[in-house]
């Protein structure tokens, strides 16, 4: 059967083995639904943590994270990403082994360490294989690399969900007082983990790029070839202004918007379960789970759509029209008044927050061609210091300030980040190592 001429068209912007690369998403994320429901059900109902302990618990995932991304910015560049990308796998394995054991001890420490565990070896992961996409992609087509990416995590959630549902609901109805089995997908998402770094490093060629893959296939006739030859002489001609004051200036409001937007997107979702709970009564951890379900779903599963409208539009008006409208989205799942109303919303929340995420991703990969680990690095360790003021933050408002609190400051923060975005995007736009022709 013949491919369409979209195919073709998606065929000359990605390198062969780009998909079997990318598969390694769909067997990392099998427990990311599962993981992300557990985190506040087992801090808030299992151990019976204060609103306070649920934030801590929270940062020390990513007080893990921020210990290795330096480490591995600079790594990424210099040594093999497959390596990083495997101890990666088997990091997040070895979190979930002693995440299941602080649920059986009952001990909200060893959970915590899991959890810190797990985000200091994530740092192993996105960063080098955030690369390696940029680097198996077209400039214009970077977007949709991205969100190929987050739909295969979302493939890969719903299968382990779905998994995942079936143990934990039939295990709850009866035998619920067995941790060991209730809780058991933890093991099965261990084994997964193993797996996929396994796989990914024997059938992935981080040496070859997109460059080097048509080079290799003649099409020095094609505009594509074109572009990559001039990318090229403009990467080597403009490093040195990238130490400009301009440069500078740019890339600091930047990563300071990144740092901040972290800070606002783990303000409020530690507390959506116990908002459920408290708020809108609903007390079966089934019905949370099915109320939870859409949001973690629907949003990966559409965003290589996304992608592929985020490579269609500027990068600024993207940014406004995203912040935007999930502040007002965020204010609308405030005044929910049932739980599948709250769902729905919480839908739309979130899939606004991956777009969002398409965009800036795009923007980073382009900045610089021959320092991309390093720029993933220094970005991804200022999105986990957000992340660890966050729901820092939001427990410490939750406690004083009242349920809704959160929620409010997170609107307030949203809408102020847009003039900085569009800023830091027009700064630094001059300086990008690929550049996209606007029309």
């Amino acid at each position: 059967m013949l491919k369409s001429n979209k195919s073709d068209e998606t065929d000359l912007k990605i390198t062969p083995d780009f998909v079997p690369m990318i598969r390694i998403v769909f067997w990392n994320s099998l427990g990311f639904f599962f993981f992300t429901f557990l985190i506040p059900y087992v801090t808030a109902q299992l151990l019976e943590a204060s609103g306070t302990e649920m934030g801590l618990t929270f940062a020390s995932q990513t007080l893990g994270g921020l210990i290795s991304t330096p480490i591995v910015g600079y790594l990424t560049d210099k040594v093999s990403k497959k390596l990083l990308v495997l101890i990666g796998s088997f990091g997040r394995a070895a979190c979930y082994i002693l995440m299941y054991l602080g649920i059986i001890l009952s001990s909200l420490i060893i959970f915590a360490i899991g959890l810190f565990i797990l985000g200091f070896f994530v740092g192993f992961f996105w960063s080098p294989l955030n690369t390696l996409i940029s680097e198996k992609s077209h400039k214009t087509f970077r977007s949709s690399a991205f969100g190929k990416q987050f739909g295969m995590l979302g493939i890969g959630n719903l299968v382990g969900s779905i998994v995942s549902f079936l143990i934990f609901l039939l295990a709850n109805l009866y035998i619920p007082n067995n941790l060991f089995i209730v809780y058991s997908p933890l093991v099965l998402f261990t084994i997964s983990n193993i797996y996929a770094g396994i796989v990914f490093h024997k059938n992935v060629d981080e040496n070859l790029t997109y460059e080097i893959h048509f080079n290799q296939t003649n099409l020095s006739t094609n505009k594509v070839i074109d572009d990559i030859l001039i990318d090229s002489e403009r990467d080597n001609d403009t490093f040195s202004l990238k130490v400009s004051l301009g440069f500078l200036i740019g890339f600091i409001i930047l990563i300071t918007v990144f740092m901040t937007s972290s800070a606002n997107q783990t303000i409020a979702p530690p507390f959506f379960q116990v908002y459920l709970i408290n708020e809108l009564n609903v007390t079966d951890p089934i019905m949370v789970m099915i109320i939870y379900f859409p949001s973690q779903i629907i949003s990966l599963l559409l965003a290589p759509r996304m992608g592929r409208i985020a490579d269609s539009i500027k990068p600024q008006i993207a940014i406004t029209f995203i912040s935007g409208f999930g502040a007002l989205v965020t204010w609308l799942i405030v005044n929910s008044v049932s739980g599948i109303m709250f769902g729905i919303i919480l839908t739309f929340d979130v899939t606004l927050a991956w777009a969002s995420s398409l965009v800036l991703q795009n923007v980073l990969s382009r900045i610089s061609k021959g320092h991309r680990g390093k720029i993933f690095g220094i970005t991804q360790w200022m999105s986990f210091l957000g992340a660890i003021l966050g729901p820092i933050i939001g427990g410490l408002a939750w406690d004083h300030l009242g349920t809704q609190a959160p929620f409010i400051i997170s609107i307030f923060i949203e809408l102020s980040l847009i003039p900085l975005y569009i800023t830091a995007i027009k700064i630094l736009k001059p300086y990008m190592a690929e550049k996209i022709e606007e029309s």
